[in-house]
C-alpha cells in the first residue's frame, strides 16, 4: 500500500530545535506517511538528509514573522527587503517542484511565519495547508499585521499546531487550532550519572542576541568569584550573513567573546554544536533557557527527560511546560532576576534533585514521542 505523502517546509537554513523536533516525528511516523521537506540549504538540510528523508533545498523561504519577538519594528523593517527577494524565488522554485512532485494533497509549514507563502502553495498545488505555531504571536502591536495574519489564514490554512498552551493563547482563529506537545525520542538521550562538586548550569542553542547567550556569558563572568558554580555553553558560533548585520543589529560573537575576555573565565566552558548532547545532559545539574522569546524551548524538554530543571526566560508559570516545583522562571533579559533564581539553586542544593525528578515525572507523560506523533498523524491526514 502506498504510504500517503506530506510536503513540509522548514523556514530556516540553520539547525535548530525546531528542525530536530520535526526530524523525531518525521521518524516516528516514516511507516505510515512520506514526508518530503522543502528547506534552505544548510545545517538544518544536512540533518534532515542525515535521517534518509527526501530534501529538496533552495537558497530562500520567505517569511513573516510577527512573533512577540522579531516582529517588523525599526531596522527590522528592512527584512521585508528579503522577503521580497525570497518572494520571487520561491515562485520559480515552486514551478520546478510542480514538474517534479505533481499532486500533493497536504503541506504543512513547520512555523507560523511561514504562512504568508500559503497563497503561492494554494495557486501551484491546490491543497491542504497546515501549519505549525512554536512561539507566542504578538497580539498588543501590529493590529494590522496580526488582522493579516488572520485573514490568510481564514482562506488558506485549515490546522494549527500549538506546541503549548501560551502559543495556543495567541493563534488567530482558536477553532482551527490544537495543542500538540513536541516529542523527545529517549533512547537518543543516554544519560550516565555524574556527581558534580559544582554546581553546572548548562546552555545549549545558536550563540545569538535573541537566544540570551550574551546575558548568561555576563552573569557567569560577574559570578567568577562564586566557586560553587560553572557554565557549560553547546552551540554554534558563527552566523552566516544577514541583512540585520550590515546594520549592526545582531551582535558579533566572536567579537563579544574577546572584547570580554571570556576565554579566561575559569568557570565557563564553551564547545561546538558537535558536542555529544548525552553527554553534555549527564554533566549538567540545571538547564538555563534564557531566550527573549517568551516561550519554553526544546532543551527544557530534554532537561527535564534527563531529571534536571530548568531556569526558562518566562514572563510567567503555566501548566505545561514550565510549572511550578519544575523549573524557575525569570523576567525575559533581566540578567538581577537571572542571578536571582541561580541563587536560590546554590543556596538550596537538594532542590535542584527534587525540581528534576519533578520535571521528569511531567515530561515522561506529557512528551512521549509516539502518543504525540500520532496526535500529529491524526490532525494532518483529515
Amino acid at each position: 500500500m502506498n504510504k500517503e505523502k506530506i510536503l513540509t517546509i522548514h523556514n530556516h537554513k540553520n539547525f535548530s530545535g525546531a528542525a530536530r523536533s520535526l526530524g523525531e516525528f518525521i521518524r516516528s511516523l516514516e511507516k505510515k506517511m512520506e514526508f518530503i521537506v522543502i528547506c534552505p540549504r544548510g545545517s538544518s538540510s544536512k540533518y534532515f538528509k542525515s535521517l534518509n528523508i527526501k530534501v529538496y533545498e533552495t537558497s530562500l523561504i520567505p517569511r513573516f514573522n510577527h512573533f512577540e519577538l522579531g516582529y517588523y519594528k525599526g531596522l527590522r523593517w528592512f527584512l521585508i527587503l528579503r522577503e521580497l527577494i525570497a518572494y520571487i524565488n520561491f515562485f520559480f522554485f515552486l514551478i520546478k517542484l510542480k514538474s517534479n512532485i505533481g499532486k500533493v494533497k497536504r503541506f504543512h509549514l513547520n512555523e507560523f511565519e511561514l504562512i504568508i507563502n500559503s497563497p503561492l502553495l494554494k495557486f501551484f498545488f491546490d491543497c491542504k495547508i497546515s501549519s505549525h505555531l512554536r512561539c507566542p504571536l504578538e497580539i498588543r502591536q501590529g493590529k494590522l499585521r496580526y488582522n493579516l495574519i488572520k485573514k490568510i489564514c481564514k482562506k488558506y490554512i485549515d490546522l494549527i499546531i500549538a506546541i503549548d498552551h501560551d502559543c495556543f493563547k495567541t493563534t488567530p482563529i482558536r477553532k482551527i487550532t490544537k495543542v500538540v506537545y513536541n516529542g523527545i525520542i529517549e533512547k537518543n538521550l543516554k544519560i550516565r550519572k555524574i556527581s558534580n562538586k559544582k554546581i553546572t548550569f548548562g546552555f545549549v542553542g545558536n550563540f545569538i542576541e535573541r537566544k540570551g547567550i550574551y546575558l548568561i556569558l555576563e552573569l557567569f563572568k560577574k559570578l567568577q568569584k562564586e566557586k560553587k558554580i560553572q557554565l557549560l555553553c553547546v552551540g554554534k558560533r558563527k552566523q552566516s550573513f544577514n541583512i540585520l548585520n550590515v546594520f549592526k543589529y545582531e551582535r558579533n560573537f566572536d567579537n563579544f567573546f574577546k572584547k570580554n575576555h571570556i576565554d579566561k573565565c575559569k568557570n565557563i566552558e564553551i564547545h561546538p554544536i558537535k558536542y555529544d548532547l548525552s553527554s553534555f545532559y549527564s554533566k549538567i545539574d540545571i538547564i538555563l533557557f534564557p531566550s527573549y522569546m517568551n516561550a519554553v524551548g526544546r532543551p527544557v524538554i530534554e532537561a527535564a527527560l534527563s531529571k534536571k530543571p530548568a531556569i526558562i526566560a518566562l514572563k510567567n508559570y503555566n501548566n505545561d511546560t514550565a510549572r511550578k516545583g519544575n523549573c524557575l522562571v525569570f523576567e525575559p533579559g533581566n540578567i538581577y532576576s537571572l542571578e536571582k533564581k541561580l541563587q536560590y539553586f546554590i543556596k538550596n542544593r537538594s532542590k535542584i534533585k527534587k525540581y528534576g525528578k519533578s520535571a521528569f515525572r511531567f515530561a515522561t507523560k506529557n512528551f512521549d514521542i509516539k502518543k504525540n506523533s500520532m496526535k500529529f498523524f491524526n490532525l494532518i491526514r483529515k
